[in-house]
């Protein structure tokens, strides 16, 4: 029985040991909100975004001065032949251990981006601390550029980044947002390319983004913003898409959740352009490769659903026929986006879309033969595109107001 209570003991001790052992303080802890990363193999800059918890809770305060005239984060480089390596080296600077867990996007720099990113993807798969589905963006200029920028009105740039490809995402889908994950499995399927959303800094003087000063001002003569989307062919970025060559690749790769497209009133009589806009609220697209006697084509089949939040037509949305004709001219609007997409995919002989990949479940004898002339054989395919467009809300009211003006002053 002693005996019983010896071991017992002994192991109530050693399992509190065990729990205090490995525990950090949260004041310890540098929460990262994003990461950035310059440079080239065997030369990495690595950028942190750290919180100021102190800054912060002043802010949250709500002191009688409008909140605290400091910045909300700190941000600092370190330098290293390795990521990992400039990641290490941050202890020599910053009093406190980094933390990822919170990262919400990595930026990468132009430089990297170009001279290829595998270092990049390697360390995020290696180890534990940092999040796989972490957002990725490609910065125009170098990453530490971007994040010395604050981003007002938030008071943490980088989730303020993370809200935006998030906002994109629900409402315009103009630049997709890609995961480090999604990335990694896009750049090494068959298809082997990928786009990530670009950001830049917009505008002049850019310099009073760099202060906390610029929470007193009303605007900004600069701002962050998504400008465009680059592509990546394998591990190295070969391009940059413009919005509407990237509105037509969120078509062609199902990504379309909701954006807002403006269409003219064909048939108006006025010699002013009648322009009215179409809410996408659903849309689903179909894209499935037909194997030719010379060549594939791709079938696309569109589904959009939406409601009519702008209406300058002299049509009358009550009348089903005049329904009709506006939904043709969405469905033309569409077809022109996606053929935009289209262009682009084979000008850059870059699959963007996935059709690699379906070739190859659907036919992998035909895709062993093929995929060698892949570039090549992508250029050659036709495209059919069927778009059926429906406006299931008109709106409350029915003529477009300015029609109603011009009757009653006719009257």
């Amino acid at each position: 029985m002693r005996r019983l209570w010896v071991i017992s003991a002994v192991l109530i001790i050693e399992l509190s040991l065990t729990a205090c052992g490995s525990r950090t303080e949260l004041n310890d802890l540098g929460i990262t909100i994003a990461t950035g990363i310059d440079g080239h193999k065997g030369d990495w800059t690595v950028t942190y975004q750290v919180i100021l918890p102190s800054a912060m809770s002043s802010s949250l305060g709500g002191s009688a001065g409008g909140g605290s005239s400091q910045a909300a984060v700190h941000t600092f480089s370190t330098q290293g032949k390795t990521i990992r390596e400039a990641i290490d080296i941050s202890n020599l600077e910053n009093p406190r251990k980094l933390y990822f867990a919170h990262n919400n996007v990595i930026i990468i720099g132009k430089q990297a981006a170009e001279e290829g990113i595998e270092e990049v993807i390697d360390n995020y798969f290696r180890n534990p601390d940092a999040r796989e589905t972490v957002k990725v963006l490609v910065a125009d200029r170098k990453a530490r550029e971007i994040l010395i920028q604050l981003l007002p009105p938030e008071k943490l740039p980088g989730q303020a980044l993370s809200k935006i490809l998030q906002k994109d995402d629900q409402t315009g889908s103009f630049y997709p947002s890609i995961s480090i994950y999604e990335l990694a499995l896009k750049i090494s399927s068959d298809s082997g390319s990928s786009g990530v959303p670009e950001v830049s800094i917009a505008g002049s003087d850019d310099a009073t983004l760099e202060s906390a000063d610029i929470s007193k001002k009303t605007s900004s003569k600069a701002n962050l913003r998504l400008t465009g989307l680059s592509i990546f062919d394998r591990a190295r970025k070969v391009g940059t898409l413009n919005q509407a060559e990237s509105l037509g690749i969120s078509w062609l790769t199902n990504h379309m959740k909701s954006s807002t497209l403006s269409f003219e009133d064909e048939n108006a009589k006025s010699a002013e352009k009648a322009l009215s806009s179409f809410r996408i609220i659903k849309a689903k697209v179909k894209v499935t490769p037909v194997k030719g006697p010379l060549h594939f084509s791709l079938d696309v089949k569109v589904k959009v659903a939406g409601e009519l939040v702008i209406s300058n037509s002299e049509e009358d949305p009550a009348k089903t026929e005049s329904i009709k004709k506006m939904q043709h001219q969405v469905e033309k609007v569409i077809e022109l986006q996606i053929k935009e997409g289209w262009k682009t995919v084979q000008k850059l002989h870059i699959d963007l879309v996935g059709i690699a990949d379906k070739i190859h479940r659907k036919y992998p004898r035909y895709w062993k033969e093929t995929k060698k002339n892949w570039p090549e054989e992508l250029s050659r395919m036709d495209i059919n595109i069927d778009v059926q467009a429906s406006i299931k809300r008109p709106g409350l009211f029915q003529k477009s107001f300015s029609n109603l003006l011009k009757s009653n002053t006719d009257q």
